[in-house]
């Protein structure tokens, strides 16, 4: 059946057998009422089964997923291209109320053949799929699959009867902290994170409190302890251009942090210079002079995503110290949601 003829059926609610850059899979639009019972059907599953989701592009992704936690639309469009399937909780997901998504996980795939793209991008909306076979046997190929696919009445790409054997897509699911459930993939693909160092002058005052900021509010958006950030490959930390290493956060700090919930009570200053030896992948200033200390390829910006410098309430009174924190707060949730959108790059390059 040629490309057209299947995109038609696929318009007209009907199951087609496509090729994706994995194993050939059973097809539906996912907004067909009982997609996945229909799909479970033909397999001989009893029940409906939580089948994934295919895309046609990175936006129909987007479409779904529009407010995922820091870092992980970056990672989806890093590996979502790879062969990866990501299963992620349901509540992170747009699903649209007339599917009725029965199950607490959601299954996304993008697959690259060309084929598959065309039809998913004619028919405007992600695919339910799954591998062409019964319920619990191996995936099939070659003259096995077309012959299986005729006894059903499955209209299928030309194509398939040429796909060489293949392996499923690794599998990682994100429940939240991710978890390679299938296949393998290297343990750096499974970072999403960033190692982020914020700076001011003498790490007592504004970077102290900004570090805990950002800890604070990435462990909230991902639902875990502070403590589980590395397992992301987050790493914040701080330091200071002219800092004497192992003081304390200034005690008006402290204060106005404490107010938040933030406690900087263990803090201790270290100076740049000793941080350098450690890899980073952003260096956040508090002003353009923080980030002219720093080496000239470096990754960095400002911690305002603005433009503005965060004063120093060095040596001023209190008023001055919750200035510095209204402002460090309202910068923090901006930056954590740079780290949600789509147009985030998971290594950032460095620009003053």
């Amino acid at each position: 059946m040629t490309l057209t003829e299947l995109i038609e059926s696929l318009l007209n609610g009907q199951i087609v057998a496509l090729a994706t850059d994995t194993v050939p899979g059973l097809a539906i639009r996912a907004d067909v009422s009982d997609a996945g019972a229909k799909l479970a059907a033909v397999k001989g599953y009893e029940e409906p089964r939580p089948f994934s989701l295919h895309f046609g592009d990175l936006a129909q992704v987007a479409d779904i997923a529009p407010d995922l936690p820091p870092g992980l639309a970056a990672w989806l469009t890093m590996n979502l291209p790879k062969g990866v399937t990501a299963v992620l909780p349901v509540e992170w997901l747009a699903m649209p109320k007339a599917w009725k998504w029965p199950w607490p996980k959601v299954g996304l795939r993008w697959p690259q053949n060309q084929s598959f793209q065309a039809a998913a991008k004619q028919v405007g909306g992600p695919l339910l799929m799954t591998s062409i076979n019964e319920a619990q046997s191996k995936p099939l190929f070659g003259q096995e699959l077309i012959t299986w696919l005729t006894q059903k009445g499955i209209p299928a790409a030309a194509e398939l009867a040429a796909q060489q054997q293949a392996s499923a897509s690794a599998v990682v699911e994100f429940d939240p902290l991710p978890q390679l459930r299938r296949g393998a993939l290297d343990a750096e693909r499974l970072i999403l994170g960033l190692r982020v160092l914020v700076l001011c002058s003498g790490n007592i005052c504004r970077s102290p409190v900004g570090e805990a900021m950002l800890r604070a509010e990435l462990a909230a958006a991902w639902g875990i302890a502070e403590v589980d950030l590395p397992r992301l490959g987050w790493e914040i930390a701080s330091a200071g251009t002219f800092a004497m290493p192992g003081g304390p956060a200034s005690e008006h700090s402290i204060e106005v942090a404490a107010h938040l919930g933030l406690d900087l009570s263990r803090h201790h200053s270290a100076n740049l210079e000793d941080m350098l030896s450690r890899p980073w992948d952003l260096f956040l200033g508090m002003g353009l002079n923080h980030l002219a200390a720093l080496p000239e390829k470096a990754p960095m910006a400002l911690y305002d995503l603005h433009g503005d410098p965060v004063p120093d309430p060095f040596g001023g009174p209190l008023t001055a110290y919750q200035a510095m924190c209204d402002h460090l707060e309202q910068a923090t949730k901006e930056r954590i949601k740079q780290w949600c959108s789509w147009g985030h790059e998971a290594k950032p390059v460095g620009e003053p």
